[in-house]
């Protein structure tokens, strides 16, 4: 779904995640292949996230697509430690965000983005249009209709990543490819994920995961 996203809108990257707002732990996540986050970035974008003007602390589904570039004028954005120390370094331009779920307890979001150019007024009302049918995807996913991965929340993004590709049948190898980290790097996250599971295999880890989706 978030590559024909990508083609309808125009992105060169997209991703969907769902956190848990007391802590910000990942409950679920799902992208396509883009390059490792620039080192650094990760802690950046904790630091300097309430910066962000389409950040998760102050918006619902109900605001609807939101532009990154639209949100102030650009010599204010450039001027964000957000934009120098995490968007720059990971080449990101342009931020287009709709919110599908949002309560006290998570919320959740899938987010566009671009490199070398700015979303337009079009590409934003067209995102508004599939809103609510990307809402009523999420739904159907959680019903247990289609194989979006829900976890325990104490995983890491990167862990979550990892097992989502995991899910569909990759070897590390092939994950450690579309990752761009190292083969060794992916069996380390894994061995994380499978303590925090409770688990001891990959093979457990997946059947866990597969009764936890079709509990929700």
């Amino acid at each position: 779904m978030l590559r024909d996203l990508e083609s309808l809108i125009g992105a060169e990257s997209s991703c969907y995640f769902e956190f848990r707002r007391a802590d910000r732990h990942v409950l679920a996540y799902a992208t396509t292949p883009v390059d490792s986050p620039a080192p650094g970035s990760e802690g950046a974008e904790v630091t300097y996230g309430h910066q962000n003007p389409i950040g998760w602390r102050r918006w619902t589904p109900a605001a609807g697509p939101m532009r990154f570039s639209g949100m102030a004028p650009r010599r204010e954005l450039d001027r964000l430690e957000f934009v120098q120390c995490y968007m720059r370094p990971n080449r990101i331009r342009d931020m287009l965000k709709v919110w599908l779920w949002s309560s006290p307890y998570s919320a959740a979001c899938i987010q566009l983005e671009r490199a070398d150019a700015e979303f337009t007024t079009r590409e934003m009302d067209l995102l508004g249009v599939l809103q609510q049918h990307l809402i009523e995807a999420r739904a159907r996913a959680l019903a247990g209709d289609s194989p979006m991965l829900e976890v325990e929340p104490s995983l890491t993004r990167r862990e979550v990543e990892i097992l989502t590709w995991a899910a569909r049948g990759n070897s590390d190898d092939q994950i450690a490819a579309r990752l761009l980290i190292s083969t060794g790097t992916v069996g380390k996250h894994l061995e994380h994920a499978y303590d925090k599971l409770g688990v001891h295999s990959r093979a457990e880890a997946l059947a866990l995961l597969s009764r936890l989706d079709r509990s929700q």
